[in-house]
């Protein structure tokens, strides 16, 4: 009976025990089997309970079912990425003292982690995911929330991309009906470098995206199957498909979508040497970002190394974007990129032997830890060919695998 959770609720709420609030109206047993819905009970009683209380019951009933449909609309706000949507839910549902009641609680916890992931607020998501690592006896939506929650959690804020699919591979579609975990399941893939896998995933998330309308999230998944194509396909072909989404993304004013699809089309031009016009895409990407977006520091690393590549901008030039790196990554606690743009830092200051030293001691084992497996055979590449220069073959050895003739002409890293 929802009368008697609602009672239950507002009782506790208040710090007052059964005896109190049933004193002079009905007995504490009476009001204990109300709140479980075990009795019928009459509608004076309920009026009585609730003139203590403070509270209009028809009220609360109404309050209650809205409650229901907004975290309905929230979750589908923050799932088609509409910001302002999903901030204006946010500010009406914290007016409701119903939503901390049992029957809401843990749903309204679970769908402000995931908007706190959306927005990138990093310290309150570890703050929430900290409280839900105690919770049991979850039901099974519930359940499958939390291991997508986790996966996001891992794949956007701690880039463990083992942990992240791990986490993703567990949710069950039968209890948990959000097919949006398609695309967070192709982006691990990716992340991971399983491109077939990646496709796969973000085709289903494209059909999904097309069947609820969420225009920007379907430019995200084509964009993600062109990712996944870069290496088996012509450059010219997906360089128009790059710019095409790039336009429905200005028709549509879509900054995010657009700051992704400029970094991603810099990519390709720099694993085509075409290390100019890398450098120009890179420089739009972080234009239309803010210094803040967790993304900035990976264009500014493209954008420094397109430049590096490219051969006509100074030293110090260089050095100042990988200081002004070095100092996004600090304040960031951003490691993998501290890691990068402390190799940039070692190749620029023509320190080799530190170089060489740096990614078989520091940078190779925490990318091989983070499972970040591009970056883990673009490195075995590079120490592989150092020791066979300095005809130290044992430790050549360490490094050699099928990797390197694949690797060797794609990846464009320091």
């Amino acid at each position: 009976m929802l009368e008697g959770k609602i009672i239950k609720f507002y009782r506790e709420f208040q710090g007052l025990k059964q005896k109190d609030l049933g004193e002079g109206i009905c007995s504490s047993t009476h009001i204990s089997k109300i709140e479980r819905g075990l009795t019928e009970v009459s509608d004076e009683t309920i009026e009585f309970l609730c003139k203590r209380l403070g509270i209009q019951m028809e009220s609360e009933i109404n309050y209650y079912k809205e409650i229901e449909q907004l975290l309905k609309e929230w979750q589908d706000a923050i799932i088609k990425k509409l910001k302002t949507r999903a901030e204006s839910i946010k500010r009406e549902l914290e007016g409701f003292n119903l939503l901390h009641m049992q029957d809401f609680y843990r749903l309204y916890t679970l769908i402000l982690t995931k908007y706190y992931l959306y927005v990138g607020e990093e310290r309150m998501t570890e703050g929430l995911i900290e409280e839900m690592s105690v919770w049991s006896d979850l039901a099974p939506y519930e359940k499958n929330l939390l291991l997508h929650v986790k996966g996001i959690y891992q794949l956007s804020m701690k880039n463990n991309y083992v942990e992240a699919l791990a986490c993703l591979k567990e949710i069950n579609l039968e209890h948990y009906p959000n097919q949006e975990y398609f695309y967070d399941l192709a982006l691990a893939y990716h992340s991971l470098n399983s491109r077939v896998l990646a496709f796969f995933y973000a085709n289903k998330a494209l059909q999904y995206f097309t069947k609820i309308r969420s225009f920007s999230r379907i430019i995200e998944s084509e964009m993600l199957m062109v990712i996944q194509l870069e290496q088996s396909e012509d450059h010219p072909t997906l360089s128009k498909d790059y710019h095409r989404l790039i336009e429905m993304t200005e028709d549509y004013g879509l900054d995010h979508q657009k700051a992704m699809l400029y970094h991603n089309v810099a990519y390709l031009y720099l694993r085509n040497a075409e290390y100019k016009k890398a450098s120009q895409y890179y420089k739009k990407s972080m234009d239309t970002r803010d210094k803040s977006h967790p993304n900035y520091l990976s264009s500014l690393e493209g954008y420094l190394n397109a430049l590096t590549k490219e051969g006509r901008t100074s030293k110090e030039e260089l050095l100042s974007l990988v200081k002004q790196g070095l100092e996004i990554s600090k304040s960031s606690n951003s490691s993998t990129f501290s890691h990068i743009f402390m190799m940039h830092h070692l190749y620029l200051s023509n320190e080799s032997e530190k170089y060489y030293a740096y990614i078989e001691e520091e940078a190779f084992p925490y990318f091989k830890e983070k499972g970040y497996m591009l970056l883990v055979e673009h490195y075995s590449v590079v120490l592989f060919d150092h020791y066979m220069e300095k005809h130290d073959m044992e430790k050549a050895n360490r490094f050699a695998g099928p990797v390197i003739n694949k690797f060797r002409r794609n990846n464009q890293f320091v």
